[in-house]
């Protein structure tokens, strides 16, 4: 299994423009948008959903 880093759009905030990020584990780049695209962009998990604008694969 490879690791992918998700993140947000900008968001802005009081406190200035943050982003919201999460890893995951998948097979390939074609899994993870595949599960992206099942939920109309969204990625979703236990504490919370932010709708992804940008994928990377993290290197070991």
């Amino acid at each position: 299994m490879k690791k992918f880093r998700l993140y947000s759009a900008a968001i802005s905030k009081p406190e200035g423009i943050a982003t919201v990020k999460n890893t995951v584990q998948a097979d390939s780049y074609a899994d993870v948008i595949e599960y992206i695209e099942s939920n109309a962009g969204w990625y979703t998990a236990y504490n919370g959903a932010f709708k992804v604008a940008y994928i990377e694969e993290v290197a070991e």
